[in-house]
């Protein structure tokens, strides 16, 4: 059954007649006081945030209906907030207006970029900042009551389509059912209790909180005596407890696992039995409402239906009289054929399928009957054996059609309504390929096309936690502080921009991966995420190229610049440990391990020009420095600087550099 979004209960039915609530997140108190007193004044509740990380906790705890967002903050900028906010898929509703006195359009595109929903400009207009606001807590309450009753009408659709895309597997339909009815009403667990003919408790299907589900047949009869379900049963209505600790019809049952604050129970009723009870369950007290009850008892309605049609298919097997009245109440189009292929009875269904027509043709040879013509192949004889083919009613209905052969009566043609699910996986397919366009734009700002295409075609390696000999390479821009403080602003990004711009397109091309890009260093690893034979080759080269195109870079920016600068070049190979690594909310794709180090402390060893690598990058078994440069700079060698001492390491190492002589 589909994943279906959870959406806050603050927001729907309730926020109606409760006033929105607004947070401020600012570093300056004088700031969240001007804002704060203009929408209080016209009826908002205000909550203020002085730094980023309290503005992000009350927004993922307190759900404001807008947000209010300073862009110039220490520690964390409004855009860097704005991105978190929208990454977060309890926060990502929320609408955001960016309050800032930068005025030029980049800073906008750039909010854009985050997330941003409306701009402000200090020193803002009142009124502006009102409408503005107005407009975007309507829309957000709108979005909010749209996608509930999405919500509410795929639950519906989701439970139809496992009452019909199951068939009569009752077990199959009522696990489905139970799944998609926890998600939607947000409950922590579920109890299906099902009665016999008799009134008896029979079975229970409970669900656990981590979607687990289990059928339990040794059911105590003691929850129709003393608990909820009975008393639901017992008056044949809905009932809501908002506090079990303190209703006296909450009975918690021996294997009942965690603590229960609220629950809903409902009857299974369909026009001929009580067919048992459902029971949903939260941790915390008044989690349920009494706008839930009325799509809580249409489930239900559903899960009776499909108790009662399982019960029916049983008996028509067991008493053949009751086909007729079977095939009447199906939602399949069902079409009963003789022997020799004449048609006997056509149901409802298949009426609508092929035009109401259709019955003036009972007693003809499906042969004679045109609309008919579609379903022959069924009639194969590697098809008589229950086989399902995929029909095409013009002009837009699709149906799974078998044909099921009967002893002693000829054939039954089953035929599913398959047109909402084929438009749902159109839809599906549509969303994949966006996604994947959208996973090949991200992974590009860090690998080469041709590793993007492989991570996407095999995404379970991001995911992955695992040892891996990876090679791994820094690069070091030498002279980056004095540069810095010798240099304007928009000429030290500038410069540091083409470094990095020109460092990667090398990377990128030799199929590398960048782990890390911050102030004047590159972390390049090779032989991952995805696994390289030449992965030391590689590195080489890359480090080879970055150094012979820097030259170039260098003497530009002595001219244009006046300022020299160097690039220093590390490489090890080992070891690390591989995955997502940081807090639940800011997580990084990394490299951990010994290799990390080592190559660290190898390009603080590199002065300009050079590369120095360490032993077992010397000795790699897919490249031998030792026998020559794989490039077509013959000139470089790779030099034994002895054994060294390496901070963090017991002992001594061996040590190799080769170096790019420069112009001056």
């Amino acid at each position: 059954m589909t994943h279906l979004p959870i959406l806050p209960k603050k927001g729907l039915e309730e926020s109606v007649t409760q006033p929105s609530t607004i947070l401020i997140i600012d570093d300056n108190a004088d700031n969240r006081l001007l804002l704060g007193s203009q929408l209080n004044m016209h009826g908002y509740n205000i909550l203020e945030a002085e730094t980023p990380i309290e503005g992000l906790e009350l927004a993922k705890n307190e759900l404001p209906d807008l947000i209010l967002l300073d862009v110039m903050m220490p520690i964390m900028n409004g855009f860097e907030v704005c991105q978190r906010l929208k990454s977060d898929p309890e926060t990502q509703l929320i609408p955001v207006i960016m309050v800032t006195a930068l005025r030029d359009l980049e800073y906008r595109i750039q909010g854009i970029d985050v997330g941003a929903d409306e701009f402000l400009t200090r020193p803002h207009n009142k009124e502006e900042l009102i409408v503005r606001s107005r407009a975007l807590i309507r829309l957000r309450k709108a979005q909010l009551n749209l996608q509930a009753e999405r919500n509410r009408l795929r639950l519906l659709h989701e439970v139809n389509r496992a009452v019909n895309d199951t068939g009569l597997d009752l077990t199959q339909t009522l696990n489905e059912v139970m799944f998609g009815t926890k998600q939607v009403f947000s409950a922590t667990r579920g109890n299906l209790f099902l009665l016999s003919t008799d009134g008896s408790l029979v079975n229970r299907i409970v669900i656990r909180e981590d979607g687990q589900i289990e059928h339990i047949d040794n059911v105590n009869q003691q929850v129709f005596h003393e608990g909820l379900a009975g008393w639901a049963i017992e008056n044949q209505t809905s009932i809501i407890v908002d506090d079990t600790q303190t209703d006296s019809r909450w009975l918690k049952l021996p294997d009942d696992v965690g603590d229960v604050g609220s629950a809903v129970a409902t009857p299974l009723s369909s026009r001929v039995a009580t067919e048992g009870v459902l029971v949903l369950m939260h941790r915390n007290p008044n989690h349920f409402q009494e706008a839930d009850i009325s799509l809580l008892e249409t489930v239900a309605g559903q899960i009776a239906v499909a108790i009662r049609n399982a019960t029916l298919f049983r008996e028509m097997n067991e008493q053949r009289k009751r086909m007729e009245v079977i095939l009447a109440q199906s939602s399949e189009a069902i079409i009963v054929l003789s022997e020799d292929k004449k048609i006997e009875l056509i149901n409802r269904a298949a009426s609508r399928a092929f035009g109401s027509d259709i019955s003036n043709h009972v007693g003809s040879h499906i042969k004679d009957v045109p609309q008919l013509n579609i379903i022959l192949p069924l009639f194969s004889a590697q098809r008589e054996s229950h086989q399902s083919i995929e029909l095409h009613v013009p002009p837009d209905r699709f149906y799974f059609a078998s044909i099921t052969p009967i002893h002693n009566v000829g054939y039954m043609l089953f035929m599913q309504d398959i047109s909402l699910r084929k438009r749902e996986e159109e839809r599906r397919l549509e969303e994949a390929h966006i996604k994947n366009q959208q996973l090949h734009e991200t992974f590009s700002r860090y690998m080469s096309p041709r590793v993007v295409d492989q991570m996407i075609e095999h995404p379970e390696k991001m995911y992955e936690r695992k040892k891996q000999d990876v090679v791994v390479l820094f690069a070091d821009l030498r002279g980056s502080i004095k540069m810095i403080l010798s240099q304007t602003p928009e000429n030290s990004i500038e410069i540091l921009n083409e470094f990095f711009e020109k460092m990667t397109a090398i990377v990128y091309r030799m199929d590398g991966t960048i782990f890390d890009l911050a102030g004047d260093e590159l972390m390049i690893g090779f032989n991952a995420p995805l696994e390289q034979e030449d992965a030391t080759q590689k590195a080489v080269e890359t480090a080879i190229q970055m150094q012979v195109l820097f030259e170039s870079l260098r003497t530009k920016w002595d001219e244009v610049y006046d300022v020299l600068l160097g690039l220093g070049i590390g490489i090890d190979r080992g070891q690390v440990v591989m995955g997502n690594v940081g807090a639940a909310k800011r997580l990084n794709f990394a490299l951990v391990g010994e290799a990390v180090h080592t190559a660290h402390r190898l390009v603080d060893i590199a002065a300009d020009g050079e590369i120095v690598v360490s032993d077992s990058v010397y000795q790699s078994g897919d490249l031998n420095l030792s026998e020559g440069i794989p490039s077509n700079h013959d000139d470089l060698k790779f030099e034994a600087l002895g054994y060294t001492h390496l901070k963090g390491k017991l002992k001594p190492e061996q040590i190799y550099k080769a170096v790019v002589l420069r112009s001056q």
